[in-house]
């Protein structure tokens, strides 16, 4: 059988910026009529001529690798996109169509990169999942051969700086999430997981190979819980992490760790205790725990690398069909991307395929690849198209003035305005008129019209001024109301009237009377006063807050301060002993009435004089020193301004002091004063003497 043509390896960007674009475009048709040919041949054709093809291989993973990482050439134009198409069908058809495939399809890289293109794609989903229960054995050993060579770069002396490392590691990540098998195949043993534990720890470990590293661990381990789930192994690894970061231990350190990172960055505990809900048991729910006070401890050291979710705010995705021709954006770039895989269908047919498959353009992929699509959508025409937008049409309107020149209508009827000045007469304007006789008149008007008079409303009104006149007495005198409040626009110190007087006697007498019913109180039921809850909403209790009007704080004050003044407490048991005594209901008690007499001062332990108050003295009345006059008689020589006797041994110091310091002050002033005040008399024209 003849050999199939061989496929030449895509360039480099390099070496591709320096081809000519229409070389360019050659390569693409080459390469499409190379690929095209593979997949036009028939199954026994192929499965015996693909087998020996070594030159499909390199030619795809040159293409997946630069096409993963963003080539241009091979991303834009209508070619570009034919040949991605291709790629893919020839891809699936050497993966799933042969059973020894040629080496290198079924290499990680090539897988991964291919991920990496249609990263979103259900096909693509489909067919790995097809291509693994197809060669398990060969994927599982290229994915070892991918763990030998990271643990290699990791372990090396600066792998942050390693782009190749970065980009297997990002690679094999894709994979995982896309084939969860790969996943599991990461996380069978331990010295890969080990590896990258480490090399997070490492000194001068970069930010991007740490977050690279927790998602490679992360979706690994999430593959673990995907079917078919192997918790045990999950559980493992975990534990593992857990005893390296010395969770639980009393010296643990309080660092970052690919563990703390993987909990507090990510949803993985969420999961495991989703899984552990539906499938319970004491160790995965035991290592839940510690694991959870972990994340509280580990919290500040981290944060989620999970972009924020949008706010919804009803800018949805219109669900208006479409009209005369008219496209919804949305809906367009679902057309695109189904045309991104299969140019050759029109753009009509793809929106008939997303209005049947409710704008699902994964769904429609994989249909179109299996072709199974319904009868009823296989009868269409596949090259239909949309039908082009129909341009504007554009009224001419010849220019308007602006502002309008048509003056605006004025309403049929405008209110006019009215007052009690109409009819008033304008002496100028009838002066300026001279009909000053026919409009203006003086005096009073004869009319031969008859004024009627209500006899009775005016009797009426003349008895009620009568009897106002005779309850009116001039002789009375007016109460001055100089110092009312609503005259003199303020308050008023005191009450005025027989009126005010009571109220304020009564004002005066209220606190006396509280007291001697708290007094009474106190002394049947001293219980009442207690400060406790009970008491407080005890019948007795609300009687007596009702009788004084006093709060429960105000009473409780009462009772202790009562109890700490002897005296106080003495006193009312005086008047209360009065008030029971007395027939008149407290007529003996009567209130206790300050002295208005004069006090001689005592003197203070200091040696000063005391006050005016206090003492009383044999003599009232007397402004002198003595008893009677200004003279220095009745009373002696002492201070005292009533000449009362002086108790012993005091009199004689006192006068004995202030003998003292008038001898001292004699010589110095007081003759001196005298002298001056008689020649200020005399100036005066004062008669001497």
């Amino acid at each position: 059988m003849a050999e199939l043509p061989p496929l030449a390896p895509v360039p480099s960007p390099a070496v591709r910026r320096t081809i000519p674009p229409t070389d360019w475009e050659n390569c693409l048709d080459a390469w499409m009529t190379l690929l095209g040919i593979r997949l036009n041949l028939s199954d026994q054709q192929f499965k015996g001529t693909a087998a020996e093809d070594t030159s499909t291989p390199p030619f795809l993973g040159s293409y997946y690798q630069y096409a993963a990482a963003g080539d241009s050439g091979l991303q834009s134009g209508p070619k570009a996109r034919q040949l991605r198409k291709l790629c893919f069908l020839a891809t699936r058809r050497y993966l799933l169509d042969l059973p020894n495939p040629p080496e290198g399809i079924i290499d990680w890289k090539l897988l991964g990169n291919l991920s990496c293109c249609y990263p979103s794609s259900a096909a693509l989903k489909t067919s790995l999942s097809k291509a693994w229960e197809l060669h398990q054995d060969k994927i599982t050993s290229s994915i070892d051969k991918a763990k030998a060579i990271v643990i290699k770069n990791l372990c090396s002396a600066n792998p942050s700086s390693n782009p190749g490392l970065l980009s297997d590691i990002r690679c094999l990540t894709i994979l995982a999430s896309v084939l969860p098998a790969c996943g599991q195949a990461l996380m069978a043993g331990s010295d890969f997981l080990d590896t990258i534990a480490e090399a997070y720890q490492a000194k001068g470990a970069r930010e991007e190979l740490r977050k690279i590293l927790v998602a490679n661990i992360y979706v690994a381990m999430i593959s673990l819980l995907k079917e078919p789930v192997n918790m045990s192994l999950l559980l493992d690894q975990l534990f593992s992490l857990k005893a390296a970061a010395r969770v639980g231990a009393p010296k643990m350190k309080k660092e970052s760790t690919i563990l703390s990172d993987l909990v507090c960055s990510s949803d993985l505990l969420v999961r495991l205790e989703k899984h552990l809900s539906s499938n319970p048991q004491k160790r995965g729910q035991d290592l839940l725990a510690s694991l959870r006070a972990y994340q509280v401890e580990s919290q500040s050291l981290h944060h989620r690398y999970q972009r924020k979710k949008k706010v919804n705010k009803g800018k949805g995705v219109s669900t208006d069909p479409i009209i005369s021709g008219e496209l919804h954006a949305h809906k367009m770039s679902l057309v695109t991307q189904v045309q991104d895989l299969f140019p050759d269908l029109g753009s009509a047919f793809v929106v008939r395929l997303l209005d049947f498959y409710n704008d699902n353009p994964e769904t429609i992929v994989a249909q179109l690849l299996d072709d199974s699509l319904p009868s009823e959508l296989q009868a269409l025409d596949r090259t239909e198209q949309l039908p082009p937008p129909a341009e504007p049409h554009h009224v001419h309107m010849s220019p308007q003035p602006t502002p309008p020149t048509v003056p605006s209508p004025q309403p049929e009827y405008l209110p006019t305005r009215k007052n009690v000045f109409d009819n008033d007469v304008d002496i100028a304007e009838l002066s300026r008129s001279g009909d000053v006789e026919g409009k203006l008149h003086f005096g009073h008007i004869d009319t031969d019209e008859p004024v009627p008079i209500d006899s009775s409303q005016h009797a009426t009104n003349k008895a009620a001024i009568l009897s106002a006149l005779a309850t009116f007495d001039s002789d009375d005198d007016e109460r001055d109301d100089t110092y009312d409040a609503t005259d003199v626009g303020g308050a008023i110190d005191g009450p005025t009237g027989g009126d005010g007087e009571a109220d304020a006697e009564k004002q005066s007498r209220r606190p006396v009377d509280t007291e001697a019913t708290l007094f009474r109180t106190y002394k049947s039921n001293p219980g009442l006063f207690a400060r406790d809850s009970a008491t407080r909403r005890s019948q007795p209790r609300q009687s007596l807050k009702r009788e004084t009007e006093m709060t429960d704080e105000a009473i409780e004050g009462w009772a202790v301060m009562l109890a700490r003044d002897p005296k106080r407490l003495a006193r009312l048991e005086g008047q209360l002993a009065l008030d029971v005594g007395g027939p008149g209901g407290g007529a003996l008690n009567q209130p206790g009435l300050r002295s208005t007499s004069y006090r001689r001062p005592q003197p203070r332990e200091d040696g000063d004089e005391g006050s005016d108050e206090g003492e009383s003295s044999g003599h009232t009345g007397s402004r002198g020193r003595g008893g009677g006059g200004r003279g220095r008689g009745c009373g002696g020589r002492g201070r005292g301004r009533g000449g009362g006797p002086q108790p012993a041994g005091q009199g004689q110091a006192d006068s004995a002091a202030s003998r003292q310091r008038k001898e001292e002050n004699k010589g110095s002033r007081a003759n001196h004063n005298r002298r001056q005040q008689h020649a200020k008399k005399m100036a005066r024209g004062g008669m001497p003497g």
